[in-house]
């Protein structure tokens, strides 16, 4: 008896696993970090996961066709762009299947046919508990002990009386009916509503796909802290909801309550009155997004230089930067200031880590989340003068706490008004009209308190092959083959306050988290001389007098803060004043650039990146990763004439230092694949907001400290709100697939694609389009679907095949078709208004 039931469990997680495959993890707002809300279909074509998007969850997977149009008016897309992409699509080979049929929940069909609303009731209770399991620190108290969910709200719901509203008298007894653990409950369940084999799963995605942002944070939850039955509880809740409720309306439209019975009639109802069968033939919105993005990808190659010419001898410094495209325009300005030598690396500098701030009670994951460190590091004050400061944040913590608690009780909250309303009333002003001021003079007041410390990382836990280990990946994996005196270690952060999302504006590497923790170990370690005596053993030769030193980046103000060493010689400290001066000129032309692109205020002062940055009222402090459209690895002389504008990721490479492609393999499978999260997110919540986005920040209602909800009571919000990518003139990111060009051999590249399927299918399915810029020849080559690579001509756009061969692409030059006219005559009908 025993094996059968393991049996059945077993199957029944299988089945929540392949439901749930639709679905994409959901990170909370400690570390917002993007992801791609369509992950579960990469391993089939783009146009194709648009048009499951559009079954499964309504989406919109493309901009409305009179965006495209309006474009082509404006010349964004050319007749060139069009044509090409126009012959891409019908040299692509179409798949003769038809779009499988989407079976509906049974309170979905009750809804369609009997206008029930049962799907938004079960919504609304799933809500309602989700939120009190999964809340971490908002509620003053939890009645019962969340050992799991669904015995939290098998305990708790018996108290429910709010489906009492709905006509449901006896929910307590069906609640305590239920078994005493997920799966088995599902068991039952299914067999009520005679749900068998096949069909399971595709009914559990019914489900699932009802309230996607907490299934997807759920989904989090069971893989990142391995709880296993998060999923299957959910489901088994939801169920158990929809039972009560069908045969309660089964009983008032049929007559009864046998569910089986039932199940057929409703889907005859419902296939009848569904007749919305996709004309995907007549829908050329793929088209138009192929122009589009080709049009963008001509005109960056154009503009990038294949050849490297210059010398690298002058240089004073190096620094390396993120490769988040917020550092490039600041690059951009450095290099044109002085003998300035930048790198791009991705920003956690190759070390994963632990960290535990001075007074934190808490410890950070300084990494990407596809990675889990095993080193934990700790701040620490030197001298131990930390008495004051750590006395100071205790005082603040319990005076937090304790003005929460008075908040949250009814008597107290009356009283807090009467005594402190005149009082809160100036800091709120303060804040409001004078936020950069106001925030001055709580550090400085701060500061006078604790006094300042200055603090160092305990290393403690890495042992001397720990280092050497991650200095020589770090070095090879920035491709630095020379060292100049000062090298600085750039990482960076976002400034913003009352903003929920502000973990998404920090650096993605570091897991959702400032980059200067990461940037100091790295430039500790390569300081040490141990591990540079034993780096020189293995080729790699630092300069006795080279000094690594940390800095930060703050990408709101554009402010960069360099953590100086004491020792540094006389050439060096000239070195490094030069720099600091340099640094606050090319910030002030980074600021000046951008801050006519963001939102205005009325209020003129409060338009300046410092205000913006303190700003309690600001909906969009900065634009973040908003334009990203390409991810180049190359070395830095083939773009350093261009004006990337802020759109590209820069990852420094040079394939003649990478003999045996490693350093190719991890930045395919490591930062390009973070680079198509970003993108993917960007893209999806450009497209469609309110299905893939955050929508709007006015009125988003944080649950939990885990989530946003739109008002009071609705779905966790997936994506990016409305202020990250939109102003009142328009679009702030134009959503762009992204466009990966690597200075590498195809051969090379070719291996690292076999070897990683994952990477493979991106390319394959056109998730990314990759470009190489073959070394040798200095040509640039596109990998198309079809595993073969085709010569870019970089004055005209086309490739090599489609110019000698494509008999189509030669009858529309010499004017026999013209694509664009197909494509208008087809929408006309259809698209007047």
């Amino acid at each position: 008896m025993k094996s059968i039931t393991a049996s059945r469990s077993f199957n029944i997680c299988d089945e929540i696993t392949e439901a749930a495959s639709c679905i994409n993890q959901l990170y909370p707002l400690t570390n917002f970090v993007a992801c791609n809300s369509l992950k579960g279909y990469e391993n089939i074509p783009f146009e194709e996961a648009m048009r499951k998007a559009k079954e499964l969850f309504d989406a919109r997977g493309f901009l409305p066709l009179s965006e495209y149009r309006a474009m082509y008016e404006s010349g964004r897309i050319s007749p060139a762009d069009l044509n090409e992409a126009f012959r891409r699509h019908h040299r692509r080979k179409r798949r003769s299947a038809k779009p499988e049929p989407s079976q509906l929940s049974l309170s979905e069909m009750f809804d369609r046919t009997c206008k029930t609303g049962i799907v938004e009731i079960i919504n609304k209770q799933l809500i309602k508990w989700c939120g009190a399991f999964l809340d971490q620190t908002q509620a003053q108290w939890a009645p019962i002990e969340k050992r799991s969910l669904y015995q939290f709200w098998k305990q708790s719901a018996r108290h429910d009386q709010s489906l009492w509203w709905h006509g449901v008298k006896d929910f307590r007894k069906t609640v305590e009916a239920l078994p005493e653990n997920s799966e088995a409950a599902l068991e039952l369940q299914l067999k009520e509503l005679e749900i068998h084999g096949e069909n399971v799963a595709p009914y559990f995605r019914r489900h699932l796909i009802q309230l996607p942002g907490f299934a997807s944070y759920l989904k989090w939850q069971q893989t990142d802290h391995l709880l296993n039955d998060l999923l299957s509880d959910y489901l088994a809740i939801r169920l158990h909801y929809e039972i009560v409720l069908s045969k309660l309306h089964a009983l008032r439209y049929y007559k009864s309550q046998d569910l089986g019975l039932i199940r057929p009639i409703l889907e005859s109802e419902t296939s009848k009155n569904n007749n919305c069968d996709p004309k995907s033939d007549d829908d050329y919105a793929p088209i138009w997004q192929e122009a589009y993005e080709l049009n963008y990808r001509n005109r960056l190659l154009s503009k990038l230089v294949p050849e490297s010419s210059k010398e690298t001898a002058d240089y004073h410094c190096q620094l390396v930067f993120c490769i988040d495209v917020r550092s490039e325009p600041l690059r951009r300005e450095l290099e044109q200031r002085g003998p300035y030598s930048t790198y791009g690396f991705a920003g956690f500098f190759g070390m994963p880590m632990r960290l535990k701030e001075l007074g934190s009670a808490f410890s950070l994951d300084l990494c990407p989340v596809l990675l889990k460190p095993e080193k934990q590091v700790k701040e620490n004050a030197r001298f131990n003068l930390d008495g004051r400061i750590l006395s100071w944040q205790a005082l603040k913590a319990s005076a937090l706490h304790v003005k929460k608690k008075v908040k949250s009780n009814l008597a107290g909250a009356f009283g807090l008004i009467d005594l402190l309303g005149l009082y809160s009333a100036f800091p709120l002003a303060a804040k409001t009209f004078f936020p950069s001021q106001t925030k001055k003079f709580i550090q400085t007041a701060e500061r006078v308190i604790t006094g300042s410390v200055d603090t160092e990382l305990d290393l403690s836990s890495f042992s001397l092959q720990d280092k050497i280990s991650l200095a020589e990946g770090a070095i090879n994996g920035i491709g630095l083959s020379h060292f100049c005196k000062l090298i600085v270690l750039c990482g960076h952060k976002s400034s913003s306050v009352n903003n929920p999302f502000a973990s998404s504006l920090d650096c993605g590497a570091c897991g959702g988290n400032g980059g200067i923790f990461n940037a100091r170990l790295a430039a500790e370690i390569l300081n040490d001389k141990t591990v540079r005596a034993v780096l020189s053993t293995k080729g790699v030769d630092i300069e006795p007098d080279t000094v690594f030193i940390a800095a930060e980046h703050d990408t709101t103000t554009d402010n960069v803060r360099l953590f100086q060493p004491d020792s540094l010689d006389e050439e060096q400290q000239k070195i490094i004043e030069r720099l600091k001066e340099d640094l606050e000129l090319s910030g002030n032309a980074v600021r000046k650039k951008r801050s006519g692109t963001l939102p205005q205020s009325n209020f003129a002062p409060l338009n300046e990146p410092f205000e913006r940055a303190c700003d309690w009222a600001q909906t969009a402090p900065e634009w973040g990763l908003a334009g990203n459209a390409a991810f180049i690895a190359a070395p830095r002389d083939i773009s350093s004439d261009t004006d990337l504008e802020g759109r590209v990721f820069l990852h420094s490479y040079d394939c003649n230092l990478d003999k045996e492609n490693s350093v190719l393999e991890l930045i395919m499978t490591a930062p390009l694949v973070v680079a198509q999260w970003i993108n993917a997110q960007y893209y999806l919540s450009t497209v469609d907001n309110e299905n893939f986005g955050s929508g709007t920040k006015t009125v988003h209602n944080v649950l939990g400290d885990f989530g946003v909800m739109s008002g009071a009571a609705s779905d966790l919000r997936l994506g990016l709100p409305l202020q990250s990518i939109t102003s009142p003139d328009g679009f702030g990111h134009e959503p762009m697939r992204l466009l990966a060009i690597i200075r590498a051999r195809r051969s090379a590249i070719e291996m690292v694609l076999q070897k990683h399927s994952e990477i493979a299918q991106l390319v394959n399915n056109r998730w990314i389009r990759l470009v190489a810029l073959e070394p040798e020849e200095m040509r640039f080559y596109e990998l198309n679907p079809d595993g073969e690579w085709y010569q870019i001509n970089t004055e005209t756009g086309e490739t090599e095949e489609e110019t000698a061969a494509n008999p189509l692409a030669n009858g529309l030059r010499a004017g026999q078709t013209n694509a664009t006219s197909i494509l208008r005559k087809n929408h006309l009908a259809d698209h007047k208004a």
